[in-house]
């Protein structure tokens, strides 16, 4: 079998519609050809074969694995044939127009380059490929200018330069090059495709075009999903794996631990913080935030994860709920994707290690808005350049304020649950004394970010500067620096708060500029 697809790399350019065959060939594995080369299996499979014919999905006489087999023994014979009639190219003759038919259906395309003798076309060269799992969501559009660029890209030093005659089965194909709006990939193959002098045709059943396709032998545009269905490999795009939100049931005693990391670039160094939360009562038993140099933002989200682990030691083994506003880190630690980088990879094992220790866990991913406690000690710590133990009471009725995880853990009615039928539900009235504050929480929320921000601006010089000449300290600055803010203060402004806002002057209108007498 490998031999047989190792000589179809030759005979591609010969056959249109190639991988579309072959496809299914090269997802057997060297065990199913084992299997296969002992004679009374490849026996069973033909006769099943036969006695099934082309309506191979309505049986109920053979298994997956047979029916696997009958598409791969149908799309050997079909290869077959194909090889032992296979159209003669003719040679590339430069004073002749190239003309480039795209073909392209659910799950693979194809192209011919052919040229015209005899008011018949001739192939020149095949290319064909199937689509890539992320590909296979594509509209047919988008899936005829990958077989374009593809045979474009294959027969390169022979379309250089020329007027190309291009025939589609879609109109909207023209369209591609005739909009000025386009976004994403269209944009970026439109921009591959304007080197190219292109003509694009929508050709129908009963174009000349076609005419003389198919009288070059090659097979009709209008039959070839229909000969295809005997062969097709199941090939379906990859879902999205939603994981389920973990429930909190009222009365329910259990953990959650909150960690969120963050870095900068410029200062070389990371912060990352950790809040363990009791439930019911929603209480915050530890908190804390580190700081380390040379951190990237994923390392840092790691060693938050491993910092919550620390915050665990010593408590009692129950339900455990780690939230975290890192999609990436949560889903490599699932195992839901892959983990490459070496210094990611050794944390990510040792966040595995830990979480043994916990059989009972669930990993949750929350938006930043949601995370905001965690975010805060995480910020608070990558200003200060310093981690912070929260101790004072203050300091926990502030991650109270700012926690939302609440929101996302929803409860569910008590009867749904054996054990709060008989137990009291515990409530924040009645709960711990650092209860969410029910007056001036949005103030408090308020208060904490403009005094994060007057800290942020304090320790850029060029605010600070601009700051003190608006108040009118410019003691302490040179004649230079008053200056430069002589000539941008008139666009700034500083309000109550001592914060600096940009006010840029806004455009007078014409009925302003008359009435100032100005131009």
């Amino acid at each position: 079998m490998q031999s047989f697809l190792g000589s179809l790399n030759y005979y591609s350019k010969f056959i249109e519609d190639c991988a579309i065959y072959a496809a299914v060939l090269y997802e057997l594995r060297e065990v199913d050809s084992a299997a296969m080369s002992k004679p009374e299996t490849r026996s069973r499979i033909q006769n099943l074969a036969a006695a099934v014919g082309d309506d191979i999905e309505e049986t109920g006489k053979s298994a997956e694995a047979d029916l696997r087999w009958i598409r791969a023994q149908k799309s050997f014979s079909k290869l077959m044939e194909k090889v032992a009639s296979t159209p003669i190219l003719r040679h590339f003759r430069p004073e002749l127009q190239p003309v480039v038919v795209v073909y392209a259906n659910d799950w693979a395309i194809s192209a011919a380059l052919m040229q015209e003798h005899d008011d018949m076309f001739h192939p020149v060269m095949f290319a064909s490929r199937t689509l890539k799992s992320n590909e296979l969501n594509y509209g047919i559009v988008e899936k005829e200018v990958l077989a374009l660029l593809r045979v474009l890209d294959l027969g390169h030093n022979l379309l250089v330069g020329r007027e190309i005659k291009v025939l589609a089965r879609y109109s909207t194909l023209a369209w591609l090059f005739r909009s000025s709006g386009l976004q994403g990939r269209l944009g970026q193959w439109a921009a591959l495709l304007s080197p190219w002098t292109l003509e694009i045709v929508k050709c129908t059943k009963g174009e000349d075009e076609i005419l003389g396709a198919i009288a070059a032998t090659i097979t009709p545009r209008a039959e070839v999903d229909q000969a295809l269905i005997a062969i097709v490999p199941r090939k379906e795009p990859r879902r999205k794996i939603q994981a389920p939100i973990p429930t909190v049931y009222p009365g329910e005693s259990l953990w959650v631990v909150s960690f969120d990391g963050s870095a900068r670039v410029k200062r070389g160094g990371g912060a990352y913080s950790a809040i363990l939360w009791k439930l019911p009562e929603w209480t915050v038993v530890r908190a804390r935030s580190e700081y380390a140099d040379g951190l990237t933002v994923n390392e840092a989200e790691y060693r938050g994860l491993l910092l919550c682990m620390d915050l665990l030691e010593g408590e009692n083994q129950q339900r455990l709920v780690v939230c975290g506003d890192s999609n990436l880190v949560i889903r490599q630690v699932r195992g839901e994707i892959d983990c490459k980088p070496p210094g990611v990879t050794l944390l990510r094992q040792k966040a595995l290690d830990r979480l043994l220790a916990w059989p009972d866990h669930e990993l949750l991913h929350v938006k930043r808005d949601w995370n905001g406690s965690a975010d805060s000690l995480a910020g608070a710590a990558l200003q200060s350049q310093a981690g912070v133990e929260v101790e004072e009471d203050s300091d926990f009725e502030n991650l109270v304020t700012l926690n939302r995880l609440e929101e996302i853990l929803v409860a569910r009615e008590a009867e749904e649950h054996p054990s709060a039928k008989i137990s009291p539900v515990a409530t924040r009235s009645t709960g711990d004394s650092r209860s969410r504050p029910t007056v001036l929480q949005e103030e408090v929320v308020r208060d904490l970010r403009i005094g994060r921000i007057k800290q942020a601006q304090d320790e850029e010089v060029w605010i600070a500067g601009l700051k003190k000449h608006l108040l009118g300290a410019v003691h302490d600055l040179s004649p230079e620096d008053i200056r430069s803010y002589n000539t941008v203060g008139s666009d700034y402004e500083v309000d109550l708060d001592v914060l600096l806002f940009y006010c840029p002057p806004a455009k007078r209108t014409t009925e302003e500029r008359d009435a100032a007498g100005g131009p």
